[in-house]
């Protein structure tokens, strides 16, 4: 950098230009914050049973309820939204937001654990082009197998179920169907044990005989991991239904799986009722159908995570003693172990799934392939990591929370009001960039453009992080970047008062550039660590808009001393070596000119001699 000044600072231009182009292409920005862009705020506090705000409450139940609450706003699309705690009470900020009333019963509802049988595996729900693609295709398969309209897939599947039934009953003596090529009904288990119970599933279930269907979860329930063994699968016969379609048909069986995703509709929250059929979302997208409650959260008494036999992560949930608590939790395993009509066989294993579902949204789906447990030795093993073991672990202990959060205070904020804020922000910044240009201006000259120059490299450095990053900025974030224009303005000063004391105590503007960078530049650093210890301070104490202010003078003091090493430097030595290096009244510098031209100070003092 020191030999080829101008080689550095073309190469910082190109990147600066670079990054912003492509931000601007891809369409990247900041968002706007609760003030700037107006929304709602709610701070809840938690209540006793007589509706008294207590704080017997621990860190752990807050942090799970702020986790719920997220995941509340995440599912209904609200741009940024923000969930912090002080204390014992919980502040949501959800910019763009209307109707606080939604807002209060979204944020103030106590979530609750329940586990449900899972009774057909969904695939993910379509829209927009993906469901008109769907249907494209749809149409393009009833024709290839020639369906009629008004009849669907799952009505050929449950014909054909209902005739191999009635011709089993008809024949009694005769050969066991799976023996002989019959097709395998729905939810009977893989292994074939004449003692299971064989389903039939109507409307849309996921069917042993169809092809092309996706895998449920392989989370599954035990006291203990054993090998599965299953059979080889049997061909079937010829098809009885009075269409003529084989159910091993691979087109059979994509149809019947793009029906189904058309036809999946979600419960919403408010109509999940604990006796009746729900069809909620999986984290991962898969859908489920779920039967009526089964046991909630109160059954419960905790849950770890830890690493197993196997060296895999588990969870451990311990029930409570008693028909409330283990023994409703065995009423039902024994059913999906079974593979019960209650809880059909679904998985690999031939083994029922129980959802364990969390705010309206199953966050597993585990496999049971145990009949009984006792309270302590339940197992949930999967693919799980650290980090997804210890979140469900934690949603097991505080899923039905102990606490009920209430609202102790909701503010709308106006988007005009934020506007206002916003146009507010910006022209007090442009105010206060157009006076320091001015000051620097009028007492360096050309130096002044490389100050110029490190405030636009800086801000747009931030853009792009701010972009990518999915920053949030906040009026108070605006301050902190106002601010930090005079802290860059401040890290140029030093250096050209560095600069120019050095000229006018003999030196020349050439050589004085870079001896006066390293000494400059230690002040700067110096400087600027203060300002560091400051906004990190900030922004570890504070809470909400705050600590915006302090992230944002923060980052910009940092990338201040970026700019200053990869721009002002090699700007003012490029300038320094050419010819404007011997007009120091250009720079600021009040020295006659001759007196820096190292000619004429050499002919000079050589006249002198003489």
């Amino acid at each position: 950098m020191r030999k080829n000044p101008a080689r550095t600072l073309i190469g910082t231009t190109v990147v600066v230009l670079t990054l912003l182009v492509v931000t601007i292409v891809f369409g990247e920005e900041p968002q706007l914050g609760l003030d700037l862009q107006g929304g709602i705020s709610v701070n809840l506090q938690p209540v006793d049973d007589a509706g008294e705000v207590t704080d017997d409450v621990t860190d752990d139940q807050l942090d799970q309820a702020i986790e719920i609450i997220r995941r509340r706003v995440d599912a209904v699309g609200v741009a940024e939204p923000e969930v912090s705690r002080q204390g014992s009470t919980i502040t949501v900020q959800l910019p763009g937001a209307r109707d606080q009333q939604e807002v209060l019963e979204l944020v103030g509802r106590t979530a609750q654990l329940e586990f449900r049988p899972v009774l057909q595996m969904l695939p993910p729900t379509l829209s927009g082009a993906a469901r008109e693609e769907a249907e494209a295709r749809i149409a393009e398969l009833r024709d290839e197998l020639g369906l009629p309209e008004g009849v669907t897939a799952a009505d050929v599947l449950n014909e054909e179920q209902m005739l191999q039934e009635a011709a089993a009953i008809e024949d009694p003596e005769g050969e066991d169907p799976a023996a002989a090529g019959d097709a395998p009904e729905a939810g009977a288990a893989p292994d074939g044990d004449p003692d299971e119970e064989a389903l039939g599933i109507g409307g849309g279930g996921r069917s042993a005989a169809l092809p092309n269907q996706d895998d449920p979860a392989d989370d599954t329930v035990g006291e203990t991991e054993a090998p599965v063994t299953g059979e080889e699968p049997v061909e079937l016969p010829d098809p009885l239904n009075q269409y003529g379609i084989e159910l091993d048909d691979e087109r059979f069986g994509e149809l019947f799986q793009l029906e189904s995703q058309l036809d999946a509709e979600l419960t919403p929250i408010e109509e999940q009722d604990e006796d009746s059929e729900i069809v909620v979302p999986g984290e991962g997208g898969q859908v489920y159908r779920l039967g009526p409650r089964a046991l909630t959260g109160e059954a419960l008494e905790g849950a770890t995570s830890a690493l197993g036999e196997f060296g895999q992560w588990t969870v451990n949930p311990i029930f409570r003693p008693g028909p409330d608590g283990i023994d409703a939790f065995n009423a039902i395993s024994l059913q999906c172990f079974s593979g019960a009509e209650t809880c059909p066989a679904l998985s690999d294993t031939g083994r029922g799934l129980l959802g364990i579902v969390l705010d309206g949204e199953v966050i597993s789906a585990p496999s049971i392939n145990v009949d009984s447990f006792t309270r302590d030795q339940v197992q949930i093993s999967g693919a799980f990591d650290r980090e997804s073991a210890d979140a469900l672990a934690v949603a097991l202990r505080y899923g039905a929370l102990p606490i009920a959060l209430e609202a102790q205070q909701a503010e709308t904020v106006s988007a005009t009001l934020g506007a206002g804020a916003l146009r507010a922000g910006i022209i007090s910044g442009l105010i206060g960039l157009g006076l320091a240009s001015l000051y620097l201006f009028g007492y360096y000259r050309l130096l002044a453009l490389v100050a110029a120059g490190s405030l636009a490299v800086s801000a747009s450095f931030l853009w792009v992080i701010m972009s990518w990053l999915g920053a949030t900025v906040t009026l108070a974030g605006v301050v902190g970047i106002v601010v930090s224009v005079g802290v860059t303005a401040d890290s140029a000063i030093v250096y050209f008062e560095s600069l120019k004391e050095r000229v006018l105590n003999g030196s020349t503007v050439r050589a004085g550039v870079d001896r006066s960078f390293d000494v400059a530049y230690a002040t700067i650093i110096k400087a600027n660590i203060s300002s560091l210890i400051g906004a990190g301070v900030l922004y570890w104490l504070a809470v909400g808009p705050v600590r915006g202010f302090a992230f944002y003078l923060g980052a910009m003091t940092l990338l201040n001393l970026l700019a200053t090493y990869v721009f002002v430097y090699p700007a003012t030595a490029v300038i320094g070596r050419s010819r404007n290096g011997l007009h120091p009244r250009r720079l600021g510098i009040p020295l006659d000119d001759r007196a820096n031209d190292p000619v004429t100070a050499t002919t000079a003092k050589t006249g002198a001699t003489s």
